[in-house]
């Protein structure tokens, strides 16, 4: 175990045993370090951080009084979590039975599968890891949906997303300066995750920047995910230097995104400004949005924003050559690439997988693929599929019921910010596992579905300065 992950333990410890939200912060500060293994040894599945974190955090969640009875009702109600929890129990079952049912008998392309080329499924460490990975996320989730239900905890939330867009955009700079000064050693200690790690590939003469991710894919995936949550949730944040602090971090993740020179990324950039940009027009024509606050600023940006790239184009138009070659690269060419040819060989082999098992799946762990919907497919069977892509559009088009102004607000950005996320995992998602941060946002969107539990709610002053109502969960010690 490295220094840097023993000094996390410490963290993570230290938070839990405090009172407070800090372990909530230190959740999400955690994503940025998608490399660093977090158990002993140099073999065996990988701990990262933030997945450890959100061990500990829902450990923490439980033990508060009365939350296991909450949770359970979360996890047993149709307008919450049970079409997940339906879903986990079946994806168990899946990842048990269904490698042992076909074994030797469907063509697959391994988790752990370090070489091009194929392999007879068979039942493996790989059906216990990500089944234990599932399991996590729905814990998480489960969770979020307990504690969620109060704005003191939206507004920690918040907060909590603005610190992991620092530290992610803090890596990144990191990343980029070691190699520049050829000193990227000092950075392998936070490297130590037996995955394959792609962090000093360029491309077009520049560094493509990783931060502290295994490969620029997954570092551009996270820069445009928090970006897009920054950014429909801004209007939430306190006016002042929250504000401010928000955009500064919006425009450093954009650029951040830009240079890991990833097409996954860049894609997701592109849906990120599609829905912002019918968003706004949405907000444009309904009087009566509750999000029109200072929408006349973001209309002047804008215009200032596209009047200052015609400026520069007309000025000196060789400046974007750079740019447009590297966007043309990464995205338009991504077809001629070994990369794309090989994730192509991915897709084929689980959606035969899915296909040769009747349309039961062949269990959790079982194959590699690099569309998250073939995983979920070729994983849990047409089955899953329907329960897991049921519970992510009930979660995105349900309205909040007997919601508060301010949950219902929460709820909306938070859908929004959702979408480009969900967009880059159909291009790049390995394994059915939707993520920590991806489950942390749909249990506080499913946290806003909970029934009024009736007159036991007293005025708080939330973090954010405005007046909420605080009802039943019992969620940090403060």
């Amino acid at each position: 175990m490295s220094w840097p992950a023993a000094l996390l333990w410490v963290l993570i410890f230290a938070a839990a045993v405090s009172n407070g939200p800090g372990l909530l912060y230190l959740l999400m500060v955690c994503g940025a370090f998608g490399s660093l293994q977090m158990l002993p040894g140099s073999g065996g599945a990988n701990l990262l951080p933030q997945s450890a974190c959100a061990a500990v955090f829902v450990c923490k969640v439980l033990v508060q009084r009365g939350n296991v009875m909450r949770g359970v009702e979360a996890a047993l109600d149709p307008q919450r979590l049970a079409l997940f929890s339906a879903f986990l129990v079946y994806a168990l079952f899946g990842a048990v039975v269904l490698p042992r049912v076909f074994s030797g008998m469907i063509e697959v392309v391994p988790v752990s599968a370090f070489r091009f080329g194929t392999d007879i499924l068979k039942p493996g460490a790989g059906n216990i890891t990500q089944s234990g990975y599932m399991m996590l996320s729905y814990a998480t989730a489960l969770a979020f949906t307990v504690i969620g239900q109060t704005e003191t905890t939206r507004a920690h939330y918040r907060r909590a997303l603005l610190c992991g867009a620092y530290a992610v955009i803090a890596t990144g700079i990191i990343d980029l300066i070691t190699f520049s000064l050829n000193i990227g050693a000092v950075l392998e200690p936070f490297r130590t995750a037996t995955y394959a790690l792609l962090t000093d590939v360029e491309a077009e003469g520049a560094k493509r920047v990783v931060g502290l991710m295994p490969e620029a894919s997954s570092y551009g995936s996270a820069c445009v995910g928090l970006a897009a949550a920054l950014l429909f949730t801004r209007p939430l944040y306190s006016p002042g230097n929250e504000q401010r602090l928000v955009m500064v971090a919006i425009g450093a993740l954009v650029l951040m995104t830009m240079l890991s020179t990833s097409s996954t990324a860049y894609v997701g950039l592109a849906v990120f400004g599609l829905i912002y940009g019918f968003d706004l027009l949405v907000r444009m024509l309904d009087a009566g949005n509750p999000r029109r606050d200072r929408i006349s600023l973001e209309v002047g940006l804008i215009v200032l924003a596209i009047f200052a790239i015609f400026a520069t184009f007309v000025i000196k138009p060789t400046l974007f050559d750079p740019v447009v070659a590297m966007v043309d690269k990464m995205v338009f060419q991504k077809s001629s690439s070994a990369s794309y040819v090989e994730r192509s060989l991915w897709n084929r082999v689980g959606w035969h997988a899915f296909l040769d098992s009747g349309g039961l799946g062949v269990g959790l762990g079982s194959i590699r693929v690099s569309n998250w919907a073939i995983s979920i497919l070729g994983s849990t069977g047409l089955f899953g599929a329907l329960l897991m892509f049921g519970f992510i559009a009930q979660q995105l088009v349900s309205v909040p019921r007997g919601a508060s102004r301010e949950a219902f607000l929460f709820a909306t950005v938070t859908k929004l910010a959702l979408l480009p996320v969900l967009v880059m995992y159909q291009l790049s998602g390995t394994i059915p596992d939707i993520g920590i941060a991806a489950s942390a946002a749909l249990g506080m969107i499913a946290a806003t579905h909970a029934r009024p539990s009736g007159p036991r709610t007293m005025p708080l002053r939330s973090l954010a300065g405005r007046s909420a109502s605080v009802d039943g969960p019992s969620e940090f010690r403060t």
